[in-house]
């Protein structure tokens, strides 16, 4: 059985919510998640901690999630930062429980600062939005909360408050040596009015200020104009420690915060906490002088210089505030959340046929991808709800919409699937891939970025002109391009052993392994019908015609069957399909071998009905393919399917199970091997049509479908 919770894990990837209050929250969260669960990343950002990425059961680099049951939880810790449409689909599930941990709103309330660029303030309020879909808040403190139930109503919400972090506890107070702030130079955290403070006393001036956190140069240099102030950037822990170890105080001068950790830090370190005078201060239990309204500079000062003369009144200070920080341990708020959260065993399941949307290629896409998708969708039809979703207009509505049980996208190795590719890679989807390499795929952008993809694939550096040369000739080709996808896809699909297996040893992902299916059907193969398409087409009584089926390209090893045609008297060959760039050096080749007038080039794709003669008129077929193994072909099944005798390569024949009138040859390509072959076919004069009858059974494309929509469904 699946995880049923799921935590939204992207905020502890990025730096600038992976520290201090909202990451170390969602640290403390996720320590104490009560069962295990599914962690979501972005693949696009910096890698999750590794000790982060060892508490999840599993990672997902999407929301694409199939078989997860009604009650399911998921838990964002940081709704408001960028990208929440990541979360579309579960945020739009029926039956999973949305939770949400709320920090502020203090972006929409001083949108002058803080949303003055575009972007900024639409991913801002998209967010906002988003948070419409929840169904259970976790604000971190009272004023947060009140915020957003005048935002948003009478919300379902429980106070969390944040935990007091790990490093902050049994700090040991030194002799003071500097007044601290800690926050860096926010507009809100309002660091001036501190410096001002410091530089109005003769008395604060002696002791030294530091400001800790991120500082950009300008304010950097504006604090400096102002007073003598340290600014230590961001620090460790360690360095954390020593600071608070050796405070006079702490002040935190913010004009808004959510919750303010410096506060509970400093108690706990045994250290006066001075702070402005605003709700999450008076909330934290500071009391009113310790306090000062935000742009006092002056009530500041006479606080601070209170503490530096009087060590009575400091240690009065520090005994007040000395309880202040235990109601958030991590274990405390961890389970104010988790208490509220459990998720729960589903009530009602969902009857019905499943709702699949499947993305692909589809007719008159000159593709055999298309018409096999086609003939897939029909067979699907009487099992599921199908929506078909062309190459055309494919997006990520469908990998995002609830309206869909499952995704599927159909995928080969073409720059056609580029955009279906991008969208399972990104959004996540079951895939389904007709292809056992993505070398073709891969160089749509040029060479470049596939020598990217298989540096990492690899170890190694892979070099452009590497990635053309495998282009030129796939026995040399040593990625197989599928990495993004075995990461991506739920599940990853082939019709062929082999990349099942490549995957597994190089990815560690379990693919699955579904045999390819007859897409037409045909009937019995009698001398009428082969005389009526032999006339159709031309063929001359008593001619021996031998076809090769589909685009005439470079790896259909189409020398290696013209040096064998040389080898066979009197016998003519057609290639049925669409030219290539490489067609017009095989005709060239055809013409040295003297073979002018025996040998035909497709000029266009095939009309089905005459690819239907062809099949019919054909003595014989040659299906040859070049590169390393996992290879299917779709024409060589129609060949079986049709009855027709044929030669075929070793690997596209072993990996459809063909019967036994089709004589394989070596994956070499012997030109020698294969004329005897075609000798021994066209000799032979089998009756095919029990073995014909037994194949078109066990490979149905019914039985494919109802094993398909097994494999979605448990998966």
């Amino acid at each position: 059985m699946p995880p049923r919770l799921i935590i939204d894990m992207r905020c502890l990837q990025d730096r600038n919510y992976s520290e201090r209050g909202i990451g170390n929250h969602a640290r403390n969260l996720i320590a104490h998640a009560p069962e295990p669960f599914i962690g979501l990343y972005d693949p696009a950002l910096p890698p999750l901690p590794a000790d982060m990425a060892a508490q999840a059961a599993a990672l997902s680099p999407h929301a694409y999630l199939p078989g997860l049951s009604p009650g399911a939880v998921l838990l964002n810790p940081s709704p408001m930062s960028p990208d929440q449409h990541f979360l579309a689909r579960l945020l739009h599930a029926p039956g999973i429980t949305k939770a949400v941990c709320v920090h502020d709103f203090i972006p929409y309330d001083d949108q002058e600062n803080y949303l003055t660029h575009p972007l900024n303030r639409l991913d801002y309020f998209a967010a906002m939005a988003w948070l419409e879909r929840y169904d259970v808040f976790f604000p971190n403190s009272e004023a947060t909360a009140e915020r957003l139930r005048g935002l948003y109503g009478p919300v379902r919400a429980q106070i969390t408050g944040v935990a007091l972090p790990p490093w902050a506890e049994g700090i040991t107070p030194l002799p003071p040596r500097h007044i601290l702030m800690v926050g860096g130079d926010d507009a809100r955290k309002n660091p001036e009015v501190l410096a001002r403070a410091h530089a109005a006393s003769a008395i604060l001036r002696r002791i030294p200020l530091v400001i800790s956190g991120s500082c950009r140069a300008e304010t950097a240099a504006r604090l400096r104009a102002i007073t003598r102030v340290e600014l230590p950037g961001r620090v460790s822990e360690a360095q954390m420690r020593a600071l608070y170890a050796r405070a006079l105080c702490v002040v935190t001068p913010s004009r808004a915060e959510g919750f303010s950790l410096p506060v509970i830090e400093a108690a706990a370190a045994g250290v006066p906490s001075i702070a402005s005078d605003i709700a999450a201060h008076r909330a934290l239990g500071v009391a009113a002088g310790e306090r000062f309204a935000p742009e006092d500079a002056a009530g500041l000062t006479g606080i601070l210089e209170t503490l530096a003369h009087n060590a009575g009144r400091r240690a009065v200070i520090i005994s007040a505030q000395a309880d202040i920080w235990r109601p958030f341990s991590g274990k405390a708020i961890a389970a104010r959340l988790w208490q509220v959260l459990t998720p729960q065993a589903p009530a009602i399941l969902r009857r019905g046929k499943p709702r699949i949307a499947m993305l692909t290629p589809l007719p008159p896409e000159k593709s055999g991808i298309a018409r096999y998708a086609a003939a897939t969708a029909r067979a699907l039809v009487p099992l599921a709800d199908v929506t078909l979703v062309p190459t055309t207009q494919a997006c990520a509505i469908a990998h995002t919409s609830p309206r869909y049980d499952r995704v599927l996208s159909v995928l080969g190795n073409a720059p056609l699937h580029g955009e279906i590719y991008d969208l399972a890679v990104k959004w996540g989807s079951a895939v389904l891939c007709h292809d056992s390499r993505l070398l073709g795929l891969a160089t749509r952008n040029g060479p470049k970025p596939a020598a990217a993809q298989a540096s990492r694939e690899l170890g190694r550096n892979v070099a452009p002109r590497e990635i053309i040369a495998w282009a030129r000739d796939e026995r040399q080709r040593e990625a197989c391009f599928l990495g993004e996808l075995a990461r991506a896809a739920r599940p990853l699909i082939f019709h062929s052993p082999q990349p099942v297996a490549e995957v597994a040893a190089r990815f560690g992902v379990a693919a699955k392994h579904l045999p390819f299916a007859l897409q037409r059907e045909f009937a019995p193969r009698t001398a009428a019908a082969r005389a009526q398409a032999r006339a159709a087409l031309g063929i001359a009584p008593g001619q021996t015609l031998i076809v090769s089926f589909g685009f005439i390209s470079r790896n259909k090893a189409i020398p290696a069957a013209l040096h064998a045609l040389a080898l066979l008297p009197g016998a003519r060959l057609v290639f049925v399909g669409e030219p290539t760039p490489d067609t017009p050096a095989f005709e060239t080749l055809a013409a040295k071998l003297g073979l002018r007038g025996r040998v035909a080039f497709g000029q266009s794709f095939v009309p089905e009905r005459d690819y239907r003669d062809y099949l019919l008129a054909a003595d014989c077929a040659l299906q040859l393919r070049e590169g390393l193994p996992g290879n299917i072909s779709g024409a060589l099944q129609d060949c079986i399917a049709a009855g027709l005798p044929s030669v075929a390569s070793h690997d596209l024949a072993d990996n459809i199970a063909a019967p036994s009138y089709i004589k394989t040859v070596s994956d070499m390509l012997d030109p020698t091997e294969i004329a005897a072959a075609l000798i021994e076919r066209l000799s032979a004069h089998d009756d095919t049509e029990a073995e014909r009858h037994a194949y078109c059974a066990a490979h149905a494309m019914a039985r494919y479908a109802a094993s398909l929509l097994e494999i979605l469904e448990t998966s």
